[in-house]
């Protein structure tokens, strides 16, 4: 990962993975279960995104005395 960092300054190298990874897993649902699947997991995604967002927002910002 060190390297694949390094090829992108300032880029998490989660955000480059997501973009094949993603695709590439939606396909494979599509072509196993059909288009259903696609949309089960493409809510799946946005539930996550949404519960990670929701309890990023609700945490208290960092103060200067707690490191």
């Amino acid at each position: 990962m060190a390297g694949i960092a390094g090829l992108y300054p300032g880029v998490a190298p989660g955000n480059r993975l997501g973009q094949v990874v993603i695709p590439l897993t939606a396909g494979a649902v599509a072509g196993s279960t059909g288009a259903d699947g696609v949309f089960t997991l493409a809510s799946g995604l946005l539930a996550g995104a949404a519960a990670s967002t929701w309890s990023a927002l609700r945490r208290p910002p960092p103060s200067e005395n707690n490191p």
